[in-house]
């Protein structure tokens, strides 16, 4: 039985009602039947054994990986005319994910009104009904420079990740956080979230901000962007930290759990 999170539970006021009561007998019931259970972070294993009050000795933290095609460096060809597809200027931040609430894109916004920075943000991922909040405020206090792409296909954004000069991920909660290791194979600098799983998705090289504090936030932009020695050491702790995830040695770690159950 392999949990990726258990959101519903942490802040059921993302979820309606049926929804939670469904996931929560199905989830508990699993978690008891299960042989072994596979946690995709220590976060929800701890989760896990919070709510569930499952024995920790029968959960088994197995990390997940990004797929293969943002291991790999795009090349000239890919980049100019992924480029010239979506219009991506020559510097930007980028955050990449749903724009829902959880995912806190608010705070990225916040930031960068309070620095007064000019560099364009490029946000790409499905909208939601918070994305319209969103946009309001950014018109209200006449920002510009921020790009919303819906859709983006998977072969073409390794050419968002690789030319960004920052990935930002403020998250409230996930179950481990895929995007960042795209962005660390992309050899893309990360600014998360400090608390929850995300020290595990971002490894030492990442910088953890405070994911509500919009000034916490832009410090952490200006640094990157400021000092080069700085960034270039979270760039190569974040690349190294990324092999972590490779899919053979996530393999390796499935194929030790099956053991224990064979």
């Amino acid at each position: 039985m392999t949990i990726h999170d258990l959101i519903f539970l942490r802040f059921p006021e993302w979820y309606p009602f049926i929804d939670r009561k469904i996931y929560e007998v199905k989830f508990r019931r699993s978690c008891r039947d299960a042989d072994r259970i596979i946690a995709i972070s220590k976060q929800t294993k701890n989760d896990i054994i919070e709510f569930f009050g499952i024995d920790p000795g029968k959960i088994d933290v197995v990390y997940q990986g990004c797929n293969p095609v943002f291991q790999k460096r795009a090349d000239t060809e890919q980049v100019s005319r992924v480029r010239k597809k979506y219009s991506i200027p020559d510097e930007y931040l980028l955050y990449v994910g749903t724009v829902e609430k959880r995912k806190n894109i608010f705070t990225i916004v916040k930031a960068l009104k309070l620095s007064n920075l000019n560099i364009p943000l490029v946000v790409v991922g499905r909208h939601t009904s918070y994305t319209g909040q969103v946009i309001n405020y950014i018109r209200n206090k006449n920002m510009e420079n921020i790009r919303f792409i819906k859709h983006v296909d998977t072969n073409e954004l390794p050419v968002f990740y690789q030319n960004a000069k920052i990935f930002i991920y403020p998250s409230i909660f996930e179950g481990f956080g895929i995007p960042i290791q795209e962005a660390l194979f992309s050899k893309t600098p990360v600014i998360t979230s400090k608390t929850g799983c995300f020290p595990e998705a971002g490894g030492p090289g990442s910088v953890y901000i405070d994911p509500v504090n919009a000034e916490d936030l832009a410090d952490a932009i200006l640094k990157l962007l400021e000092n080069t020695p700085f960034r270039e050491k979270v760039v190569s702790e974040g690349y190294t930290y990324a092999q972590n995830f490779t899919n053979e040695k996530i393999a390796k770690n499935l194929i030790e759990v099956y053991k224990k159950i064979v």
